[in-house]
């Protein structure tokens, strides 16, 4: 007789769900104690219909609802979970809502088509449908199902820590220590003040009257709750004041300023990482992390890190629909579109000249700018209550806001050349990159007047000759990085006609860039006018290596001239005529140029962000050009040019305080090495 194999009889399921999906013994209490050790006593819930005879009749099961539990019968759970409106409940909110929408709707027509518009009308077709789901939170099975559904569905979809999963509670800490962490008063008046002297003028990021109202309010009532939220914002002002202002007055002063270059920006980053996504793209929170990118440049992080910041923000701005021209929406006023577009050409502007100098492509696709540039107003024009658009200044009027204009005039055209330097090669159509860089070079002479270091009596202040000497190197840059690769491209014929016409375009801009040193530098600077080195800080943190990549294209115009001068060409090209506007200096004066632009390296060796290394590239080019000798006098040039800036760098760190000496020679035994 064959017998048949014996089969165990399947288990019953009576673990709760999380029991299952971890693979632990449950105790099947309600809570169970596996859930109570992990701290999760509200997500111990269990199958509502298991197999029969899995959970007694009587068993009750803990149903989490929203701010209690309650233990119920597991035959009957009618309640709403903890996740909100459950599946049946909305689908019946659905039903409703679709009803009135037929009773509202009008008469379909030519232009009204597409599944999203006869939906409604599809629906009515189905009124067995209509009655099931009206009915269907009646059937308790089918309710349970559902809200184990439900509960597995969110368990699957959203990461725990996730911004989407946490609530404006979770990020408190965050918020609160932020707000608990601001400077006294007294040093929030002073950084502010040094804020609005320095800044928002060619980067423009908040409105200073509303913000300066918000402000008073908000050391009037610190108890409030708008108070705390009002802190990331007051604290990115703050950590980008510091920058102009970074030796504290006071004692009482330097745990402020400790906490502002340090802890600041940190506490920020958090904050913003934990924001829901709604919160993350309010304009309040993008001007705040405008600003934090800002600091962090000041405060020379790498240039790749503020890379992908820039293009996180460029992307914010965008979902926010930054990008998107709503000058004809009912729904903004006047005011909240003025910040809007203000902070946009902002945010791009940034991740133009971040882009540039990190050597990566431009985040923010090709655009129409005009609809989005700011109007020409000041601050105090309008504000959040005025009713109506103020009538704009004529673009020859100098404004809080005529700088960012200006900007923006080029702004497209500028990203379309930096693409342009992305996609194509060097020596391809010269004659093209010759069109692009003259309609750059038409943008920089209409700079207006106001905005050109040095033409009146207020921009002798150093906060708007830094401001006007940044609009022009922002406009500048994108053209060297246009004209520059087809100079030192060795396969660039250099009888073409376009070539001298780049080379003149080159030289001018490199000459700007470098005649911008003096102006900050404590050895030619007016003492009266520059009393500290901040300015100059600022602007080599800004500027180093559009003055390194200046040096090196005049000692490469210095090459080439005497290539040139020694083997003419048949149309008896001289260097005098290379320039496009005037005369070319002589090799003589460009040669001390690049001098003191090695003193001004050499002195600035102690700070961070310096490499002698850089040093050492352009003294040995320098002297490479100097003489038209032979191969081993050059080489002596050269030996002897990187000795003297060596013993000059040894010498100027030995001078410096004590505390850093140790320090500096540190850097430059590792660097040299």
């Amino acid at each position: 007789m064959e017998i048949s194999p014996s089969r165990k009889r399947p288990r019953p399921v009576v673990s709760c769900l999380r029991c299952r999906e971890k693979k632990l013994k449950c105790d099947r209490a309600a809570p169970c104690q596996n859930c109570c050790k992990a701290g999760c006593r509200a997500e111990c819930t269990y199958n509502q219909h298991p197999s029969s005879g899995s959970v007694p009749k009587a068993k009750r099961v803990r149903i989490p609802t929203e701010g209690y539990e309650t233990d119920q019968p597991s035959q009957s759970q009618p309640s709403q979970s903890r996740l909100g409106t459950g599946i049946i409940e909305d689908l019946q909110q659905r039903v409703v809502k679709l009803e009135e929408l037929l009773a509202v709707r009008p008469p379909a027509h030519a232009g009204n088509f597409g599944p999203m518009r006869d939906a409604p009308l599809t629906y009515s077709k189905f009124p067995d449908a209509k009655a099931f789901i009206n009915h269907c939170s009646e059937d308790s099975a089918l309710v349970g199902l559902a809200k184990e559904v439900q509960f597995l569905q969110s368990k699957s979809l959203v990461p725990i820590n996730s911004p989407e999963s946490l609530s404006e509670l979770q990020s408190f800490p965050e918020l609160q220590n932020i707000f608990t962490s601001l400077p006294p008063k007294a040093t929030c008046d002073k950084l502010l003040e040094v804020y609005t002297t320095n800044c928002e003028k060619t980067l423009r990021v908040i409105h200073i009257s509303s913000f300066l109202r918000q402000y008073n309010t908000f050391w009037e009532d610190l108890s409030h709750q708008s108070a705390s939220n009002s802190a990331p914002l007051l604290t990115a002002v703050l950590t980008v004041a510091i920058s102009f202002d970074p030796q504290p007055s006071t004692p009482e002063e330097s745990s402020s300023w400790d906490y502002l270059k340090q802890d600041a920006p940190k506490s920020l980053q958090a904050w913003l990482a934990k924001l829901p996504r709604k919160q993350r793209i309010e304009l309040s929170t993008l001007q705040t992390e405008t600003l934090l990118l800002l600091s962090l440049q000041l405060r020379l992080v790498s240039a790749e890190e503020l890379w992908k910041a820039s293009g996180s923000l460029v992307r914010s701005g965008m979902v926010m629909g930054l990008h998107v021209n709503l000058s004809q929406s009912t729904n903004l006023s006047f005011y909240q579109a003025e910040c809007r577009r203000r902070l946009w050409i902002t945010i791009v502007e940034l991740d133009l000249q971040i882009s540039i100098t990190s050597g990566m492509p431009v985040m923010t696709p090709e655009l129409d700018f005009g609809p989005l540039t700011p109007s020409n107003l000041n601050d105090v024009d309008f504000d959040e209550f005025t009713p109506e658009p103020p009538f704009p200044s004529s673009l020859s009027e100098k404004t809080d806001s005529l700088a960012q204009i200006t900007l923006a005039t080029s702004l497209a055209h500028r990203i379309r050349v930096m693409n342009i330097v992305q996609r194509t090669s060097p020596r391809d159509n010269l004659g093209e990159r010759v069109k692009q860089a003259q309609r750059l070079e038409k943008y920089i002479s209409d700079v207006p007047s106001q905005l050109r270091p040095n033409q009146d009596t207020e921009s002798t202040h150093p906060a708007f000759v830094l401001n006007h000497v940044l609009l022009d190197t922002f406009l500048r840059r994108p053209l060297l990085c246009l004209l520059r690769p087809v100079i030192i491209h060795a396969q660039t014929p250099q009888d073409h006609p376009s070539f001298h016409e780049i080379r003149g375009l080159c030289l001018d801009s490199s000459l700007a860039l470098l005649s911008y040193q003096d102006y900050f530098d404590p050895h030619f600077a007016d003492p009266d006018v520059t009393n500290s080195n901040a300015y100059w800080d600022i602007f080599h943190t800004f500027c180093q290596h559009d003055i390194l990549w200046a040096a090196l294209s005049v000692c490469e115009h210095m090459r080439l001239s005497s290539i040139i001068s020694s083997t003419p060409s048949p149309a008896d090209i001289t260097t005098d005529t290379v320039g496009s506007r005037h005369q070319t200096p002589s090799k003589a004066s460009l040669t001390r140029l690049i001098e003191n632009t090695l003193d001004s390296f050499t002195r600035r060796v102690h700070h961070r962000g310096s490499n002698v290394k850089d040093l050492i590239l352009l003294t040995t080019v320098l002297q490479s050009v100097r003489a038209r000798g032979s191969a081993q006098q050059r080489e002596r040039l050269m030996l002897q040019g990187a000795k003297n800036t060596l013993t000059a760098c040894r010498q100027h760190l030995q001078s410096i305080p004590s505390d850093m000496a140790e320090l500096g020679r540190t850097v430059f035994i590792y660097r040299s090495v």
